[in-house]
């Protein structure tokens, strides 16, 4: 798949980035420019400052979350994203095309016992928005980073990584392999309880 498509559109050329809803329009010498450009080479700097126009607060975001001292960063959201700084973008968080292990039933394995994590703590999910979450699998509630801050997100995942539910007392909790959040996708979807539970 493409990051980025352009198609004539009246007298002009239009930019659009799949699965987005809008685009840019360009005069044809700028489309003359992109298609001139090889593969590899650097975007143009007036196509940088459209994307950067377009999220304007992405370097408040990432100097936010510098400052919060984050050493590895991952972004997700499953689009591609124009920047100078990431250039690669890939469908799983595997880095590959591969489905996820965890969707095959061939692919399930008995897990240790969840002991808790420090999800919202010492890391945290957060996508392009700027919208936090306490991991990748934990994203409600979100926390909207820009305007919220850090603060608060291990509370919600104190409370997220509780026991409830069906889980509520349960006298197996203690040899549990699965962590709340986890659960809870698993009950959303209507996965069989054996995925997930030891009843």
């Amino acid at each position: 798949m493409f990051e980025l498509i352009t198609s004539p559109f009246l007298d002009d050329y239009l930019l659009l980035r799949p699965g987005s809803e809008s685009g840019i329009r360009l005069p044809v010498r700028s489309w003359e420019q992109l298609a001139s450009t090889a593969s590899g080479q650097l975007c143009p700097g007036w196509l940088v400052d459209a994307a950067r126009r377009r999220w304007p607060d992405r370097e408040r975001l990432l100097q936010l979350l510098a400052d919060a001292g984050v050493l590895w960063l991952q972004l997700t959201g499953g689009e591609p994203l124009i920047d100078k700084l990431f250039t690669a973008v890939s469908p799983t968080i595997y880095g590959g095309t591969e489905s996820l292990p965890a969707q095959s039933q061939e692919y399930l394995r008995k897990r240790k016992p969840f002991t808790g994590c420090n999800a919202g703590h010492t890391f945290f999910h957060v996508d392009p928005h700027g919208m936090a979450s306490i991991c990748k699998v934990g994203r409600d509630p979100q926390v909207p980073l820009l305007e919220e801050g850090l603060t608060g997100l291990g509370g919600i995942a104190d409370r997220l990584l509780l026991r409830q539910g069906g889980c509520t007392g349960c006298q197996l909790h203690g040899s549990c392999g699965t962590c709340m959040p986890l659960v809870t996708l698993y009950r959303k979807a209507k996965a069989p309880l054996s995925t997930y539970c030891q009843h």
